[in-house]
């Protein structure tokens, strides 16, 4: 697929203007080369130091598809078996659960039934037990009172850091070296990636991370435990310098540093079925759908990285958030032959936007027909009403504390769904889809609207994460 270079550049340089970004690199692939790879605005404001495709950035949870394929690599050599128990590759790590033994496959899709904290006791420092000041966890002994299991591990999916933390454990042991020297080797040496690291510590030629001011969910959960709000210093306006440098604790699941040149090695080399950091059969099983709640919903969850579609296409990849500073995007669209990355020294919520904004130009701004009808007085009675996240704070700490409970509410015959927390915190109309029967838009007014499902008294979010109807719930 041919890409209008001069078009693209006009595109992200408009995206930084408009959403007052400090810097952003944009790199585009293709299995054979490099279309696309140039910087905009600033690595540091401050200095004026421009961002470029050399500028290291934290790309945080793309890391996880890097040690999903070391560890497929492993089970591919017969070293590791997707049906073993967790526990007893980690002796040392105690799992506080009543169900059945988590299996190695589980750890890579985030249906574990672990979730962002190991235990409920830890609600209000969760944040400390992901993010570290002195480095990455030593994880076989970091969880000194085990971690809880709140859902039938492969029945349910939430977000789990520390899984992938121990995940990368595995790997280490089995190797007999550490999680960051196996990556080095089977992957950034043999894709000549030399701007790479899997270590997090700073380096020369990394960006300086910038942050937005808090928004009323963050100071509404900070004053509920009781975190003081401490404002930064504007650099520019609109931009906070980031002052402390956290850590990321479980290693293996967002610690890498790379840069954009880097980046469209790593992309080009998926777009090629991994260039045989793992066989292609095996890359393509790492793509086949592990969990989907509702099949019509876009995003899906294979081993290690996320499938989804995208203005009609077939995609997938993983996106990377760093708290203070940095949102990596890495997309890829195998049947147009194109592969995509973005990477911010920036902590918003701007980036899927930004994505959609430059995908769109990206396939030169295709007609996207989307039918928003009416929904029905039967549908109305069906799905009216508040609905809760599911038993298991420690799993689903993340969706709680980032919606909380949501409700669906009729207003002058319109259907509206708001959250207590999150984008639908001031309430947006909803229409019934031709995409299933089940499927509703939410009107957010985004090129590619967010879909969600409402079936049998339940809510799933296209995050993958669902909630159930409170029959007893008041509304608010």
């Amino acid at each position: 697929m041919n890409i209008d270079k001069e078009a693209l550049r006009q595109k992200a340089e408009e995206i930084v203007g408009k959403h007052s970004l400090p810097g952003m690199g944009l790199g585009v692939v293709s299995s054979n080369e490099v279309l696309f790879s140039e910087g905009f605005g600033y690595a540091e404001i401050e200095t004026k130091n421009p961002h470029t495709e050399k500028t290291i950035q934290r790309i945080g949870s793309i890391t996880k598809t890097m040690t999903a394929l070391v560890a497929m690599r492993l089970v591919e050599e017969g070293k590791l078996d997707m049906e073993s128990n967790v526990a007893d590759l980690m002796p040392t790590i105690k799992f506080n659960t009543q169900f059945s033994p988590i299996k190695v496959k589980h750890l890579f899709t985030h249906t574990s039934g672990i979730g962002e904290m190991p235990e409920v006791k830890d609600y209000s420092a969760a944040d400390l037990k992901l993010w570290g000041s002195d480095g990455e966890f030593d994880i076989p002994n970091h969880y000194p009172n085990g971690i809880d299991v709140d859902f039938e591990p492969g029945t349910d999916w939430h977000y789990a850091n520390h899984a992938w933390g121990i995940l990368g454990a595995i790997v280490a042991k089995i190797e007999g070296d550490t999680w960051q020297n196996v990556v080095h080797k089977e992957i950034f040496d043999k894709l000549g990636m030399q701007d790479s690291y899997a270590a997090d510590d700073p380096v020369e030629g990394m960006s300086v991370g910038y942050h937005r001011d808090e928004g009323q969910d963050e100071l509404d959960r900070n004053e509920l435990i009781g975190v003081p709000v401490v404002y930064g210093n504007l650099v520019d306006g609109t931009n906070i310098r980031s002052l402390k440098y956290d850590y990321v604790g479980p290693a293996a699941a967002g610690s890498a540093l790379s840069s954009l040149e880097d980046m469209c090695k790593y992309t080009k080399a998926l777009l090629n079925k991994s260039d045989g950091i793992v066989s292609q059969d095996s890359f393509d099983s790492m793509l086949e759908v592990q969990y989907a709640p509702d099949p019509e919903l876009s995003i899906k969850m294979g081993l290690g990285f996320q499938v989804k579609k995208i203005f009609g296409q077939y995609a997938f990849g993983h996106n990377g958030g760093i708290s203070g500073g940095w949102n990596t995007v890495m997309l890829l669209l195998p049947e147009l032959d194109l592969g995509l990355m973005i990477h911010l020294n920036l902590t918003s919520g701007l980036v899927e936007e930004i994505t959609e904004e430059i995908v769109y130009s990206l396939l030169g701004e295709p007609e996207i027909s989307f039918s928003k009808n009416k929904i029905s007085k039967k549908e109305q009675n069906e799905i009216l009403g508040v609905y809760r996240h599911r038993p298991g704070f420690v799993a689903r700490s993340r969706p709680i504390r980032t919606y909380g409970r949501i409700q669906i509410t009729n207003k002058n015959d319109n259907i509206y769904i708001q959250s207590r927390r999150g984008p639908w915190r001031d309430s947006l109309q909803i229409f019934k889809s031709d995409l299933g029967p089940n499927i509703y838009i939410v009107d957010d007014g985004k090129i590619n609207p967010t879909l969600i499902s409402i079936s049998n008294n339940s809510l799933t979010i296209d995050r993958l994460a669902s909630l159930d109807k409170d029959e007893r719930a008041k509304g608010w």
